[in-house]
């Protein structure tokens, strides 16, 4: 028996302000200003920061820059939840026309700022919700978080659709917690990559709905490499021998996402590649078996299914230029297929949580979600899990000026490096003599 159907009636991405827009001359300045960081890890860090694939305008709060690990208090990160989670659910629930008071189900996710009592609460006292409305906060499940509530909303909504539960709504945000101003380099290398950001989504679970739903969700298909000391450690939060807290990230981060991207697909193919894939996949591993079995020295390489035939859009986790490439090798697909997720990091950065649905606007953005469309979100977190997310499009999707990328959006794709653009490479020249380093190279 299929499961019932579960729409999206709208989604949004918050937009922070234009002020927050924090690009390489920015970022020497106040790590500079830190007084804690040493010339070479900020050239460093500037290295990091420009093979990236990050733009200028990916944003950062003011005091996470600013203040430094020390004077930051618990009013600037809910100062960023306001802006972040609270306008990105007021602005979903105005564009739906669904009012407070007729959302049962909460779902929010925030990998690092988990404060008590809890964002979930935030919201139900902000809007004034109803008393019975079901909450749900997920803490500490990295990029991944924002699959995993919608795939948890999507299963909440069906399992109380006889207690006539109608709306879901799920909010996702990536708070920016203080620079890490260590000296492990590992630690480092989230300065340059993850940015402020949020979304939210509302889910139906009634048929009415459709009408005017954007998507369909057909399948939400969870995998976790976990039982492996490498992948667990992969990305974790830890201090280091001084103390000074950050995440780390292990240089083994694209093979381990590769993998357990690899683990997830097994589950997903079957339910979405057309009959005559699923036999090539089924011959090369009968292949390969009686290869195995003839003990020969050269056994044939793995089938990759073509997953063109059964997607139009792609959405690869925005964690940076490195794990999109490798995603993409390894499915095989073309830099048309990935242009949307290195737009994504390129404007906003490594989303975390959000980065898939800020992929996904940008398609709409460019007039590219039609009418029967199928959507593939790929979303990559610690622990270390993969998500997938299909998604079918029920009707044509254009620009609106709720868009986070409504007023970009002619800009891209940006097809030149930052590197390589004329206003960097002298500040990099001018920086690095500054610091002593002048054969610095990126």
């Amino acid at each position: 028996m299929s499961a019932k159907a579960v729409y999206i009636i709208d989604y949004s991405c918050a937009k922070p302000p234009d002020e927050t827009k924090t690009g390489l001359e920015a970022m020497f300045f106040f790590l500079k200003n830190m007084g804690t960081v040493c010339d070479r890890d900020i050239l460093f860090q500037s290295k990091v920061f420009l093979k990236s694939g990050i733009g200028e305008e990916a944003h950062v709060p003011r005091p996470n820059l600013t203040k430094g690990r020390d004077l930051l208090s618990m009013a600037d990160s809910y100062s960023q939840a306001q802006v972040l989670v609270v306008g990105a659910v007021d602005t979903v629930l105005k564009k739906t026309g669904v009012r407070p008071h007729e959302v049962d189900i909460l779902v929010v996710n925030c990998g690092l700022f988990n404060p008590t009592p809890s964002l979930t609460a935030l919201l139900v006292n902000h809007f004034k919700m109803r008393e019975d409305v079901k909450t749900f906060h997920l803490a500490g499940m990295g990029c991944s978080a924002g699959l995993i509530s919608l795939g948890l909303a999507a299963d909440l909504l069906r399992a109380g659709r006889r207690r006539k539960a109608r709306y879901a709504l799920v909010a996702s945000a990536e708070v920016i917690q203080s620079l890490y101003d260590g000296k492990e380099r590992p630690m480092m290398v989230t300065n340059c990559l993850f940015r402020s950001a949020g979304n939210a989504v509302l889910l139906s679970g009634r048929k009415e709905d459709r009408e005017r739903a954007k998507m369909e969700v057909a399948h939400v298909v969870r995998a976790t490499s976990a039982q492996r000391d490498e992948a667990y450690h992969v990305v974790e939060l830890r201090e280091d021998d001084e103390g000074i807290v950050g995440a780390s990230l292990s240089p083994q981060i694209v093979q381990v996402a590769g993998d357990t991207l690899s683990m997830n697909v097994r589950s997903l193919a079957p339910k979405v590649l057309p009959w005559t894939e699923l036999c090539k996949v089924g011959w090369a591993m009968l292949r390969a078996a009686l290869m195995r079995r003839r003990k020969s020295s050269s056994p044939p390489p793995p089938y990759v299914p073509n997953f063109k035939r059964a997607f139009e859009h792609f959405c690869v986790h925005p964690g940076g230029r490195a794990v999109i490439e490798g995603i993409g090798k390894g499915l095989r697909l073309s830099e048309e297929d990935l242009e949307p997720s290195v737009m994504a990091l390129h404007r906003f950065g490594n989303t975390s949580c959000s980065g898939v649905f800020y992929i996904l606007a940008y398609m709409e953005a460019k007039g590219r979600l039609r009418r029967g469309d199928r959507v593939w979100q790929i979303g990559l977190g610690s622990g270390f899990k993969c998500v997938t997310a299909v998604l079918h499009v029920l009707r044509d999707l254009d620009c609106r000026p709720d868009n986070p990328w409504y007023d970009c959006v002619h800009r891209y794709p940006v097809k030149e490096e930052l590197s390589k653009q004329a206003h960097i490479v002298p500040l990099i020249k001018s920086v690095s003599q500054l610091m002593g380093v002048p054969n610095f190279k990126v």
